[in-house]
C-alpha cells in the first residue's frame, strides 16, 4: 500500500476530529441559549451481517462494530464522526476494514432515523492457505473508501435497531481492484448528553 496514501488518510481523520472537538459552541449559539448550544452525543453499535467479497461467489459472515460522535447544531442535517470495523471470514478470503469518516443524518421527529456516510481507511485481505491469490501472496492491503447508509429505529429508551449497507472500493495497484458490499443488522446504543433533545 502507498504510504503517502496512509499518511493522508490519518491526517484527514485527525483534522476532522480536531474540528469537531474544537469548534467553539458560540458559532452556532447566536440564536440559542448557551446551555443548549451544542450538545454532544455518543452512540455505540454492533451487528452481524454478510459481505459479498467481490473475490468469489457467495457471501461471508461478518461482524461489524463502531461508534459515532455527534455534535448538534441548528442545522437540518446533523453531522457525526464515525469509526467502524468490519470483520468478514470466508472459505476463500478473509477481509478486514478499519474505517473513519463522516455520517450525516437529517433532523427528523419520530422513531425512524435514516443516515448516510462516507468512510475511508485501511483494508486487509487474507487468502485462505489452500487458495492463495494468484500472484498476490498470502495477503495484501489497500486504502478503502466506503459509501453507504442505513436507518436506526427507536425501540426502547436509548436502544435502537440498526439496518445498514456499505459499498467499499479497494485498489491494490494496477488493475487489481475489489468492490465488496457489507450488509448488517444490529443494535445501536445512544448516550445522550443532558442538553440533547431526544427525537
Amino acid at each position: 500500500m502507498n504510504h503517502r496514501w496512509t499518511k493522508s488518510i490519518w491526517l484527514s481523520i485527525t483534522a476532522a476530529l480536531v474540528l469537531m472537538l474544537a469548534c467553539p459552541a458560540h458559532l452556532s449559539a447566536q440564536a440559542i441559549p448557551t446551555a443548549s448550544a451544542s450538545p454532544l452525543d455518543f452512540s455505540f453499535f454492533a451487528g452481524y451481517g454478510r459481505t459479498s467479497p467481490d473475490y468469489d461467489a457467495g457471501t461471508n459472515p461478518t461482524v461489524t462494530f463502531g461508534f459515532d460522535y455527534t455534535r448538534h447544531f441548528r442545522f437540518p442535517i446533523v453531522p457525526s464522526l464515525e469509526a467502524r470495523v468490519n470483520l468478514a471470514n470466508g472459505t476463500n478470503v478473509n477481509e478486514r476494514t478499519y474505517l473513519v469518516g463522516i455520517r450525516a443524518e437529517p433532523q427528523l421527529r419520530g422513531r425512524f432515523h435514516p443516515y448516510g456516510n462516507f468512510l475511508i481507511g485501511i483494508g486487509d485481505i487474507h487468502y485462505v492457505t489452500n487458495n492463495p491469490g494468484p500472484g498476490y501472496g498470502v495477503g495484501d492491503n489497500s486504502v478503502v473508501k466506503s459509501i453507504g447508509g442505513g436507518i436506526n429505529v427507536d425501540v426502547y429508551h436509548h436502544f435502537q435497531v440498526k439496518a445498514d449497507a456499505q459499498f467499499q472500493f479497494w485498489n491494490f495497484g494496477g488493475t487489481y481492484t475489489l468492490s465488496p458490499a457489507v450488509y448488517m443488522v444490529g443494535v445501536n446504543y445512544r448516550l445522550l448528553s443532558r442538553n440533547s433533545n431526544p427525537r
